[in-house]
């Protein structure tokens, strides 16, 4: 048998070829054919791609007569699809069909028709995220049945909306506020900054709402909305305690000056029948300082509001 340089049949490779079909006419002593040699036939490269290709040939005819199967009388469970393809996969012939109005039917809808596919053939419906198919038999051919989910192409901003980050870097996380195309979209560090200020604005909320709470207290024990407040000297003899600024006229002999011996001077003394009742004990005269300053800051805040 005569070698030829050519295109092999089944992987298309040029190379020395000579095995032909089975199906090729011999001569009295087993040999090919020369007139047929002369012809010269599809050849392959090897006798496995020669077989190969002989039975995928055989596969496609069993696929068209499971087609015309499916095609003349369908199975109970198999739902309703466009037009039936043969296509070649992995060496063999397979019948290929998506799931009909796919686009219209809800994502349960769909699945649950691939489902009953999958039950009647025993096998697991695959799924990709993208596809998903239900394989099953019919005289031995491979079929299977599919849809695609629907996904959404968005265009990204070359620049965060709120920052000049550039977005096509491949080190550049970012995220889109929103669910619509306009929405702005910004890097992860803005998005970061943005979250943080949402905590300290519903923060600030709550001690707004506290604040103005306590106001209203206050300017019905002391008469005024924003009082200011000092240091008192409670049982332990030690100025420990936090009370309002006595505003009862004439008994400015009740409250003396005291000096801590840090240069700081505070009106000192017990609560007496003329302060207002809020008065409380920290047991400790550097914390009943600070907080001191703390009101009395957050005081004066509230004046210049």
């Amino acid at each position: 048998m005569t070698n030829y340089i050519s295109e092999c049949g089944y992987c298309r490779e040029t190379q020395f070829t000579g095995w032909y079909s089975k199906s090729a006419p011999h001569d009295m002593y087993g040999r090919v054919d020369r007139d047929y040699c002369d012809g010269r036939p599809v050849a392959y490269c090897s006798e496995e791609h020669r077989d190969a290709a002989d039975a995928l040939r055989e596969s496609s005819a069993a696929a068209a007569a499971a087609l015309a199967e499916l095609l003349t009388a369908p199975p109970a469970w198999l739902p309703p699809v466009d037009h039936w393809e043969i296509a070649e996969d992995d060496g063999a012939w397979l019948l290929s069909a998506s799931l009909r109005g796919a686009d219209d039917l809800g994502e349960s809808r769909r699945y649950h028709l691939i489902e009953r596919i999958a039950a009647a053939s025993k096998l697991p419906v695959e799924d990709d995220g993208r596809i998903v198919k239900a394989r099953f038999v019919v005289d031995g051919v491979q079929a299977q049945v599919w849809y695609l989910r629907p996904i959404e192409r968005w265009i990204v901003p070359e620049q965060c909306a709120t920052c000049p980050t550039e977005l096509g870097a491949p080190d550049v996380k970012f995220v889109r506020l929103g669910e619509g195309r306009d929405a702005p979209v910004v890097c992860v560090a803005c998005r970061d900054r943005m979250y943080a200020a949402w905590i300290r604005a519903a923060r600030n909320e709550t001690l707004v709402k506290a604040r103005e709470a306590a106001a209203g207290m206050f300017e019905v024990e002391a008469g005024e909305r924003r009082p200011m407040w000092r240091v008192i000297i409670t049982d332990s003899e030690s100025p420990t305690g936090v009370a309002l600024v006595c505003t009862a006229e004439g008994d400015d002999d009740l409250h003396l000056w005291a000096n801590f011996g840090n240069g700081i001077e505070r009106v000192v003394d017990g609560v007496w029948d003329c302060c207002p009742d809020t008065q409380f004990d920290t047991y400790s005269t550097v914390l009943a300082e600070y907080l001191v300053e703390l009101l009395n800051a957050d005081t004066e805040a509230g004046e210049q509001q």
